[in-house]
């Protein structure tokens, strides 16, 4: 499924897409060329490409598994990981346990929705709310995705959870497991990127310069059209989530940076690379033809691209 292969596309496209209204900055250093293995060691940092386990999607999930969401497949046991956090939330007030339950069970998706469908909504909201230990509702409602808006409500819990839970003090060694996850997927990270760009013969553009008019201060109509540029870095961050559904990807574009949400154990070099390969040469193509037409992009739980300029699906 696209699910398994998310990452190669969209390292494709943060390596390839550039919209027509940005252009390289005069100033900006040109990006690392494509290394060889007998080269120096590969960074993937000059790509653009980091880990960063995230607190706040250890909390929220934390708190979505306390609502009973779980996605342990039919006569498996839960992880390591999600067992550890049970025990950690074996006392838990059965008062807030009963209102996260309540909640997530009035809000959830109808059949057929995965275990993955219904986490979906709670990741996009963990990346709206602030850092803990207010982790603040996000202050501009409007732009928001749908899917947020609709579990907005679970926030303030979120916030309550935090409080009452004692999770704040267990937060660092939860995010060390997750780091630990992070070092795992640090070698087969560095062999999908050296494959991606080694297949598209390109490399990631990481600055891009946007073109914005200046409005005149004086207003009149004669007046000469000034512009500035207003710089964009793009990053491309891996984060880990130890309780997410098995075998799903969640991808999310926040300004200019991309998330690959990936959960624990997820094999990233797999064995649809192949095909995985020729999306990415499809993205190219969109690329290319986007340098005149701007690319409409559009991403959801499962990653679907679309440019109508060169009409090209992903």
């Amino acid at each position: 499924m696209l699910r398994n292969y998310c990452f190669l596309i969209i390292f494709a496209v943060t390596a390839c897409a550039t919209s027509a209204q940005t252009k390289p900055s005069p100033s900006a250093s040109p990006g690392p060329s494509v290394q060889t293995r007998d080269s120096a060691p590969f960074n993937l940092a000059e790509y653009g490409v980091s880990f960063q386990p995230d607190a706040r999607l250890i909390i929220v999930m934390a708190a979505l598994d306390a609502a009973g969401f779980d996605p342990t497949p039919l006569g498996r046991e839960p992880s390591a990981f999600r067992a550890l956090l049970r025990r950690d939330q074996a006392n838990l007030d059965a008062s807030l346990r009963n209102q996260l339950t309540t909640y997530y069970q009035r809000h959830k998706l109808p059949a057929p929705a995965t275990s993955a469908d219904q986490a979906a909504r709670y990741v996009s909201l963990a990346y709206a709310l602030g850092p803990p230990p207010s982790l603040a509702a996000p202050e501009h409602f409007d732009e928001l995705p749908a899917g947020v808006l609709d579990v907005l409500d679970f926030g303030p819990m979120v916030r309550e959870f935090f409080k009452q839970s004692g999770i704040e003090g267990r937060l660092p060694a939860y995010v060390r497991a997750a780091q630990a996850e992070s070092d795992r997927l640090r070698q087969p990270a560095t062999e999908m990127v050296r494959a991606v760009l080694s297949y598209l013969h390109t490399r990631p553009i990481l600055v891009t310069n946007e073109r914005v008019r200046v409005k005149s201060p004086d207003n009149k109509k004669n007046a000469q059209t000034a512009y500035t540029y207003r710089q964009h870095e793009r990053r491309f961050f891996i984060v880990p989530d130890l309780m997410a559904a098995p075998g799903t990807v969640n991808f999310r574009v926040i300004a200019d940076d991309y998330y690959a949400i990936v959960p624990e154990g997820t094999e990233l070099f797999s064995s649809e690379l192949r095909r995985a390969s020729r999306a990415g040469q499809a993205t190219d193509r969109c690329a290319r033809e986007s340098r005149r037409r701007k690319l409409d992009r559009r991403v959801h739980g499962s990653v679907e691209i679309f440019d109508r300029g060169c009409g090209c699906a992903l």
